[in-house]
């Protein structure tokens, strides 16, 4: 797995993996950071949204984007 892309909103972020993408739900702080919700990742966005995300990929996911944005401007923590 692969992290190609990471765009986010306030209440938001769209991280392209490989060839999928998944939206995930949270909050932008004013720290800046953004605390994003780690019940919200469960299927891939379309055309693979019948594609169910497993806890190890979950797992992955989340460590994958933590790592990605640890040292970056607006740090992405799942709660």
């Amino acid at each position: 797995m692969e992290i190609k892309n990471i765009t986010g909103t306030r209440g938001s972020i769209t991280v392209q993996i490989d060839d999928k993408t998944i939206i995930i739900t949270g909050e932008l702080t004013v720290t800046p950071v953004f605390y994003a919700d780690a019940d919200s990742i469960k299927n891939w966005e379309s055309p693979h949204e019948n594609a169910k995300i497993s806890e190890d990929d979950k797992l992955e996911i989340i460590r994958l984007i933590e790592e990605k944005t640890k040292d970056a401007k607006v740090p992405i923590v799942f709660d």
